[in-house]
């Protein structure tokens, strides 16, 4: 089976909650859109599960990349904005050891998905924190020199962010683009659940921020489930 789950912020209950309920095997695999960290208390707690499992695929998120451009040095402001609530989560890394300090920034900077593209018989996905390509190869975190090279892509800005999937040319394959970072409410006006779209080019948009970011008491954590046709099976919550 494969699962898909993005923007936990830091809520570490509901992602402990999840991952029972998923009841995730070694044969199985875990891909999670970014946004792991920040704004929730116990972000540094669901980063060490993480990397502490081989199936389970990190992207990184506007928020990962925040944490990795301050602490380099190239951009020392906007993780400590207070609506992007990096303060909880730096006060706590400084907490660590030296030692734990780098695993973490090895991880984030070597061991992140920024792009996947996924194509399971006649089912194709592209996966991303917010925005990418709709054809391409893979991209990680580890093939960019420059940070900044990657910042319209986490920030669903440009051309390939979630705002021009309407204008894109046509596609004789239907491609499924999975992505965060947007709070799912936006769109559906009504409640937290995953927003689906689907276009007359070709492609579907599943946002599956479901508000983790709005705080414990608000929103709620999806996670898709695909089987080994390649169909979305299942989606599924935790409040």
């Amino acid at each position: 089976m494969i699962y898909i789950m993005s923007d936990i912020h830091g809520q570490y209950k509901r992602y402990k909650a999840m991952m029972e309920k998923i009841e995730l095997k070694s044969e199985d695999k875990l891909y999670i859109l970014g946004d792991v960290i920040d704004r929730g208390p116990q972000s540094l707690e669901i980063l060490s599960d993480i990397m502490d499992r081989e199936n389970v695929e990190l992207f990184l998120g506007n928020h990962e990349h925040m944490m990795l451009t301050y602490l380099n040095g190239t951009d020392t402001i906007s993780w400590f904005y207070a609506q992007n609530g990096g303060r909880i989560t730096y006060e706590k890394y400084l907490l660590l050891s030296r030692e734990d300090q780098k695993k973490i920034v090895n991880y984030l900077s070597q061991k992140t998905t920024v792009v996947r593209y996924l194509n399971i018989n006649d089912h194709h996905y592209t996966l991303s924190h917010t925005s990418a390509p709709t054809d391409g190869n893979d991209l990680f975190t580890r093939d960019f020199d420059d940070l900044m090279d990657i910042q319209d892509i986490v920030w669903n800005v440009g051309y390939d962010s979630t705002n021009y999937i309407v204008y894109k040319e046509e596609t004789d394959i239907p491609v499924t683009f999975i992505s965060g970072h947007i709070i799912s409410r936006r769109f559906t006006l009504s409640n937290d659940d995953v927003f689906i779209q689907k276009y007359p080019n070709g492609y579907t948009w599943m946002d599956i921020d479901c508000g983790c970011a709005m705080g414990e008491n608000f929103g709620q954590l999806s996670c898709l489930k695909i089987d080994d046709t390649g169909e979305i099976i299942d989606i599924m919550y935790v409040s």
